[in-house]
């Protein structure tokens, strides 16, 4: 059998010294700070000051000394620790797709509806953007394919556009009484939004890549944007919020189907 080699810094002895190391330190800090102290008090007796200045000038002397102590006590801490490596750091994964369209059908539920069309369409239409800005920003940030990662930043733009509209919308003093009645299961107007956005609770199965789980989500996405800004078009009385439903119906099926020939054209290639 070899014989073990004992290193310093290894085990409870180098643990000892290290400690005593450090004692042995913090008392000659400890000693040059009271060095300093009371040469600065000698001097300024010698040169007849006030009392209130001696005691002001004892407090900096003081608290240069601290500053210069904790130097130093950094100083020594670094150098007892320098054989320690630091653990690199781990490598994040991409948040997982999926989850974030869950997020959104959650987040939706969550919104409070006063009852008015058009203020009501808008917030849900804000927190769905949103939740198309999120999945945008993960295609980019880990996607590989440049026609999506276009769609994705086309997705960012268009989408900061029409939460301008509807932001602007949510300002303006909504219409004495309700339109309808959040609570009313049977409402016209909230039997259109609830099969709206029914699909957010059920995405369907991913292939398993960034890029194909942007494209397959972000169609879920857009036909739940599409139906939610038809319900808009058929209740609300804004015309600038329907201005802006009109334009969201025209953008998002447009990208639908753009989504859906990439998915086309890419359904044969193997999953890595």
């Amino acid at each position: 059998m070899g014989s073990r080699v004992c290193r310093r810094g290894r085990g409870p002895a180098g643990h000892s010294q290290r400690r005593a190391d450090s004692a042995h330190g913090l008392h000659q800090q400890s000693s040059k700070r009271q060095t300093i102290g009371h040469q600065a008090l000698t001097e300024a007796r010698n040169m007849k000051l006030p009392p209130f200045l001696l005691v002001l000038l004892l407090g900096v002397s003081l608290f240069i000394g601290s500053c210069n102590s904790k130097h130093d006590t950094d100083k020594h801490e670094l150098e007892v620790h320098a054989g320690a490596k630091p653990k690199p750091a781990p490598v994040a994964a991409p948040p997982a797709l999926g989850d974030t369209l869950r997020l959104l059908a959650q987040q939706l539920d969550t919104v409070r509806r006063l009852g008015c069309w058009d203020e009501d369409f808008a917030r849900l239409m804000s927190v769905h953007h949103a939740g198309a800005q999120r999945l945008a920003a993960v295609e980019v940030a880990s996607g590989k394919d440049s026609t999506l990662r276009a769609l994705a930043q086309h997705v960012l733009k268009g989408h900061e556009r029409d939460n301008h509209v509807l932001t602007l919308a949510l300002t303006r003093q909504p219409p004495a009484g309700q339109e309808y009645r959040p609570g009313n299961a049977r409402d016209p107007f909230v039997r259109r939004i609830t099969a709206a956005l029914a699909p957010l609770r059920q995405p369907p199965p991913l292939p398993g890549t960034v890029d194909a789980d942007f494209a397959t989500l972000m169609q879920v996405h857009h036909q739940t944007g599409v139906a939610l800004a038809q319900t808009e078009l058929a209740f609300g009385k804004d015309a600038e919020v329907r201005n802006a439903a009109r334009q969201i119906v025209r953008d998002e099926q447009a990208e639908i189907k753009q989504y859906q020939r990439w998915l086309k054209t890419h359904a044969a290639t193997p999953i890595p």
